[in-house]
């Protein structure tokens, strides 16, 4: 059987009637079946999928209309042509308001059928193009209101992070230590990125080391207490490069298992280096426990903030190198440096 001609099950009692129809209609290029009785014809419908039916409302046992019930179940739905004489018009009529396409008196002329069959299936592909239509229109609805709410979501964020900058500038205008600077700063970058805890360090050629100018954060305050090598762990290693990195998911990695961040439970990090020019003064380092990655606009954010801290760090010429005493006030200063020696090694 070809599978592109449209399948049509022609039920009539009448076999001289039923055969006409089926020489008719299989010369017009059409796949015929026939049923005699409205229990066969249901039977076919049940094993078998058609594109049409031509059905006699008088039949023997199961009548017409039954029949015409059962194509209604059918998915797709076949074009159903009803075949009436005129004690059953009425009955035709119904049958066309309970969905049949059209009906035709008998004895119908084989050519009407042919035309009215062509008629209904170019009315179904007509229907089933503009249902498929509307389909792809509502899913296009769909993904233009998904798309306005993501977007509606972002000029949300970008509004918040400009709100966030436009207040720091307000902070920084109001203070004059750099340990107040570094700190509006950090907590600035931590809260553009949604990070919990974080420290901008100092690098330190003299004892090889990064050393604590500010922090926020619970974890940020125990790393204060921490001597950080340079080269050693991620911090360690992030200084010593002096490119910025990402870590998004520390505790998958072993090779980090013995790392300072993990051993405090911190799942991700994103660092940047204090830099003027090719001199890298420190290193920015924001992290938290989330599974939320940082992303490249996280870092360009904080690549921002921190060359700016750098600036500062370098026109004021004294940062914080040691903390004092968990119990003293955070961030006022104990020992100063001067950075500008560090531009002139």
């Amino acid at each position: 059987m070809n599978d592109s001609r449209p399948r049509t099950l022609v039920v009539d009692d009448d076999p001289s009637v039923a055969a006409l129809y089926k020489k008719t209609l299989t010369e017009k290029g059409y796949d015929v079946a026939t049923a005699a009785t409205g229990e066969e014809a249901l039977a076919k419908l049940h094993t078998s999928q058609f594109d049409a039916a031509v059905i006699d409302l008088v039949l023997p046992g199961i009548g017409g209309m039954e029949v015409v019930a059962a194509t209604r179940q059918m998915d797709p739905t076949p074009v159903v042509i009803i075949l009436t004489g005129y004690a059953s018009l009425e009955s035709a009529i119904e049958a066309v308001r309970y969905g049949a396409f059209d009906y035709l008196r008998k004895p119908a002329d084989p050519q009407q059928l042919v035309d009215t069959l062509q008629r209904g299936l170019a009315s179904r592909d007509l229907l089933s193009k503009s249902q498929r239509m509307l389909a792809e229109l509502d899913e296009i609805n769909r993904r233009m209101r998904q798309t306005q709410a993501t977007l509606q979501e972002r000029v949300s964020e970008l509004q918040g992070r400009l709100e966030t900058l436009m207040k720091l500038g307000s902070r920084l205008s109001e203070v004059h230590s750099p340990q107040a600077i570094m700190r509006h700063l950090l907590t600035t970058a931590a809260n553009l990125v949604q990070a919990d805890a974080g420290v901008i360090f100092r690098k330190d050629p003299s004892l090889n080391e990064l050393s604590p100018i500010a922090y926020i954060g619970e974890t940020g305050r125990e790393l204060r207490e921490h001597s950080i090598p340079l080269g050693s762990g991620v911090l360690g290693q992030a200084a010593a490069s002096g490119q910025r990195r990402v870590i998004n998911d520390l505790l998958s990695d072993p090779q980090l298992a013995d790392d300072l961040l993990v051993y405090e439970g911190m799942r991700r990090v994103l660092t940047q280096p204090l830099a003027v020019g090719t001199k890298t003064l420190g290193l920015v380092a924001l992290f938290d426990e989330r599974a939320q990655p940082f992303s490249t606009e996280d870092q360009d954010l904080v690549a921002m903030l921190a060359a700016q801290a750098a600036t500062i760090l370098v026109a004021t010429g004294t940062v914080r190198l040691r903390a004092k005493s968990p119990a003293a006030d955070e961030g006022e200063p104990e020992e100063f440096v001067d950075l500008r020696s560090l531009l002139s090694d």
